[in-house]
């Protein structure tokens, strides 16, 4: 099996097992949705992969997707704009 399309919630679900230049040797399926322009790496193919068993996981990996996008964004300050840690004022008493 190398594809695959189904509808789900009002889009179409489209699955193509394919190789990545990234993993050469290694396929793929990549999940194309529409009304988006970016195509997904899902997840790796695997021998027992049907129409039965990956319908749900990739509606999943789809729903899990737009959770996401929903995560309100994080914003962290680099590395090198981290106040400087405080020196101390005066130096240890030691007992002379």
């Amino acid at each position: 099996m190398d594809f695959l399309q189904f509808e789900n919630d009002g889009r179409t679900l489209t699955c193509r097992s394919a190789s990545s230049p990234a993993t050469p040797g290694t396929t793929w399926w990549w999940l194309e949705v529409t009304g988006e322009t970016q195509r997904y790496a899902a997840f790796r193919t695997e021998p027992t992969d049907t129409p039965e068993n990956l319908r749900p996981r990739i509606v999943a990996h789809y729903a899990n997707l737009l959770a996401e996008r929903e995560r309100p964004r994080t914003f962290r300050q680099h590395w090198s704009g981290r106040p400087k840690a405080a020196v101390p004022s005066q130096p240890p008493v030691t007992g002379d």
